[in-house]
């Protein structure tokens, strides 16, 4: 591992920084200034993401913003994949890292990527640090990183939401489930070595940490038996 990082240490701070500023770009921002001309972040909940553009703006802005979530993150996904396998900027590189596991390589830079455009959604740079929750986010570069750990991460949210009522709640859980899911995944179906399994699952936890602290307030309410519920009064 040591070896690794001092032969790709400059490509995965690269892949670190285009994976923050694609994940700065603030769709929901974007597009409500574009379609109203005011700050997304000064309607309804506050949050710049996808339910509140549709809460507020209704479902066109909305869906564009969904789009750009997910576009943007499944786009850092594979750059940071690209990048750090061909290992292009590394000055000192062992060709036996690139020739051994080019998956790994990949994978490794895929999760950096992801876990890097998550935080630059979550506290963009060009808007002032206070950006969205993540979700449609963290869908998106899951679905690139592993479809098997998004459908079922997506079951979770459906199970629970439908029980609950209870969209964040539903968020919550399934986030919870991603680091699970992708420590059994990595371990068990895809055999992969431990390094790569504790990177990915390490970068999963860091996210699902993130997106709970960020939903801090809805837990709060949560607890309290005051969160919104569909189909009840806000």
């Amino acid at each position: 591992m040591i070896t690794f990082l001092q032969n790709c240490w400059l490509s995965m701070l690269l892949t670190a920084v285009i994976g923050y500023l694609l994940g700065s770009i603030s769709f929901a921002i974007i597009v409500t200034r574009r379609f109203s001309g005011k700050d997304i972040r000064s309607f309804g909940s506050g949050n710049a993401g996808a339910t509140n553009v549709l809460r507020s703006q209704g479902k066109l802005p909305a869906l564009l913003t969904f789009i750009g979530d997910l576009i943007k993150s499944m786009t850092s996904v594979y750059l940071g994949g690209v990048l750090l396998r061909s290992l292009q900027l590394a000055p000192q590189t062992d060709p036996t890292l690139l020739t051994s596991n080019p998956e790994h390589l990949a994978l490794i830079g895929s999760y950096l990527a992801g876990l890097c455009c998550v935080l630059g959604h979550i506290y963009p740079i060009f808007f002032g640090f206070r950006g969205g929750k993540g979700v449609m986010t963290i869908l998106g570069m899951t679905l690139i990183l592993d479809w098997r750990t998004a459908l079922i991460a997506l079951s979770v949210f459906t199970l629970v939401v439908l029980l609950s009522r209870m969209v964040s709640l539903g968020s919550i859980i399934a986030g919870i489930s991603l680091p699970i899911t992708t420590y059994l995944m990595r371990t068990f179906v895809y055999h992969q070595a431990w390094p790569t399994v504790a990177f990915c699952t390490a970068a999963m936890a860091i996210i699902t940490a993130i997106a709970i602290i960020k939903h801090r307030e809805n837990i709060k309410r949560i607890f309290a038996g005051t969160e919104s519920k569909i189909g009840g009064k806000r």
